[in-house]
């Protein structure tokens, strides 16, 4: 199609319009919430809470509660009511008590969950996915978690529901394992490309943001109790920010996903930023 400078002066046009009636709309979603939200905590053995001494002497299922029991009472203080879903409960002795439902499999890769995670979507019905994955893989390719997205992604086609997946780059060891930068590297790319493609994510960075020292792990992968508490404010954080669904959905209203190029959210101002090329011209804006 020949883009004219009339075409281009009219998409212009649109996208201003289309924006002020953004603007306008109230569709932000807040700290506070009167609506049951279900959250799936997905991953491996820090969201299961599992230890190294637990392979030898495990501790009862009832006393295991990682970073999810910070994080419960964290949303209860702020109003925010949750519903922890998943095939797992662990963690319902704990004082005081919080809800100990959760997908967290001490030992699997993200390629073990991704074979997985579907069967548990359908009976689960998360509306948000809080991911850490890949602490297993020792790799430095993100390949397992690509095929986690690509498994929430058929389920979203074949159910009709949304999930919106809160990604986290994966914390370090107690003693820096090199590998985890690249593959952090890697999977930011790899969820930066598939926002463009209009897939409901947010990446949180746990390595630098949960400021976890080498003094908080009580072996060399998993953390103390403190240190759960700073996965859990990261997590919060993700949370209770400002959430604006129709942000998402509404560059593809006037361009075809194909030609953007970046995108970037601010929900807090209700405005999305991104560039675009101008098919068959070589224009970006």
């Amino acid at each position: 199609m020949l883009f004219t400078r009339y075409t281009f002066l009219k998409k212009m046009f649109w996208l201003f319009l289309g924006m002020s009636m953004l603007h306008a709309a109230d569709t932000n979603t807040t700290s506070s919430t009167t609506t049951m939200t279900r959250i799936m905590p997905l991953g491996d053995s820090l969201t299961y809470d599992n230890t190294y001494a637990d392979d030898e002497k495990p501790r009862p299922s009832s006393q295991r509660a990682g970073y999810r029991s910070h994080l419960w009472y964290m949303l209860k203080d702020a109003n925010y009511t949750a519903d922890f879903v998943g095939s797992q409960v662990a963690g319902q002795g704990i004082k005081p008590p919080f809800d100990p439902d959760n997908e967290g499999h001490p030992g699997w890769t993200s390629f073990d969950i991704a074979e997985k995670v579907y069967a548990s979507l359908i009976i689960q019905q998360p509306d948000i996915v809080l991911l850490h994955a890949g602490t297993n893989d020792h790799t430095t390719a993100p390949s397992g978690i690509e095929s986690i997205l690509n498994q929430i992604d058929y389920y979203e086609e074949n159910s009709g529901k949304t999930v919106r997946v809160i990604v986290a780059l994966l914390m370090d060891r107690r003693d820096a394992d090199g590998r985890i930068p690249i593959f952090n590297g890697r999977l930011k790319k790899l969820v930066d490309s598939r926002i463009i493609k209009g897939d409901d994510l947010l990446l949180v960075d746990m390595y630098n943001g949960a400021r976890i020292s080498n003094s908080h792990y009580v072996d060399p992968t998993h953390p103390d109790s403190f240190g759960y508490r700073r996965m859990a404010q990261v997590w919060f954080n993700a949370l209770i920010a400002p959430y604006n669904k129709a942000l998402r959905l509404f560059p593809a209203t006037i361009v075809n996903r194909t030609y953007i190029k970046s995108i970037s959210f601010n929900d807090a101002a209700n405005s999305v930023t991104f560039t675009t090329e101008l098919p068959n011209t070589g224009i970006t804006f």
